[in-house]
């Protein structure tokens, strides 16, 4: 079954990147191996999607089915937000400022960092594969689930290395208070109840799979593999885009997101991408001293991905 597959190989990769904890050119050799394998994974599912004619006929279709479940998933963690933001005052600010430094930037900035992230690379892969499988350009077992599941194996163990080798989860743990914990535990809840229940109105998304699709918490290439493998092309490419939209959004509204759900909602909005990609304007709409808040949730709910989506997904 995948998901003890990937959980046991994402624990030996874990294990493994502990042994090198001490030596910084781990994560240098690790962390591009794991964006090449990403890029390979989605090409591969680009490939799987493209051959599928089912897929292909319904894209728009499935445009929509994803932006109702992305919606669902995010406004369920908004209304969490705004509930158990009482909880957060302003005593935030005794985080350790050198966490968080790096992440302010120069109002535009976050354009930039927009369009230097992965999300423009891997949705040109995705399409790439996706318009080459559709013209026959690629060898056909290339979409085929051995392939894509050899390297997804190969992936859980890099990025559990990775995040063995990474010093900065430890010491967020060890700098924070208990009730760090409801953040992440707001997003879990809030995603996957949101997104249960808009599948309701979808007649072609179960709740199962409408629950994973909520269960990416924005970490659209990992849950898009895991989904597509399990669930088939239409629901990976529904949980990639899904996922991204989450990201989008978070980017575009994160203001608008705290001044209506309070300091929380951007953190809740962004799921697990609030550990990067979106750290930077979370942290200038909510100040500084929530970019620990921020990146423990990130971290938390990455980590969650490859656990529960299977699980829900019972594979």
């Amino acid at each position: 079954m995948i998901s003890f597959a990937v959980i046991g190989l994402f624990i030996v990769g874990i294990g493994t990147g502990l042994l090198f904890r001490k030596k910084p050119g781990f994560l240098k050799i690790t962390d591009p191996l794991v964006t090449v394998a990403i890029f390979a994974l989605l090409f591969f599912l680009g490939i799987s999607v493209g051959t599928d004619p089912r897929v292909v006929q319904n894209i728009t279709s499935l445009g929509w089915q994803a932006t109702i479940l992305s919606s669902g998933a995010i406004f369920g963690s908004l209304i969490l937000a705004r509930l158990v933001t009482v909880f957060f005052d302003e005593d935030n600010d005794k985080s350790p400022k050198e966490i968080s430094g790096n992440a302010e930037q120069k109002k535009g900035e976050w354009i930039i960092n927009l369009l230097k992230n992965q999300s423009l690379w891997i949705l040109l892969f995705f399409i790439g594969g996706a318009a080459g499988g559709s013209m026959n350009l690629f060898p056909a077992h290339w979409g085929d689930a051995v392939v894509a599941t050899a390297t997804l194996y190969a992936m859980m163990i890099l990025v559990g290395a990775g995040l063995g080798a990474d010093p900065r989860a430890l010491e967020i743990l060890k700098r924070t208070s208990i009730r760090i914990l409801i953040v992440p535990t707001i997003v879990v809840i809030g995603s996957i109840g949101g997104s249960l229940a808009v599948s309701f109105l979808l007649e072609n998304v179960n709740a199962a799979n409408g629950m994973a699709v909520g269960a990416g918490f924005g970490y659209y290439s990992l849950s898009a593999i895991f989904i597509g493998q399990i669930s088939g092309s239409e629901m990976g490419v529904i949980a990639l885009l899904a996922n991204i939209f989450r990201e989008i959004i978070t980017l575009i509204a994160a203001p608008a997101l705290v001044k209506w759900f309070g300091k929380l909602g951007a953190i809740a909005s962004g799921g697990a991408t609030a550990m990067d990609t979106t750290l930077p304007v979370i942290v200038k709409a909510t100040g500084k001293e929530y970019a620990v808040v921020s990146i423990f949730s990130g971290i938390v709910l990455s980590i969650l991905v490859p656990v529960l989506v299977p699980f829900i997904l019972g594979s």
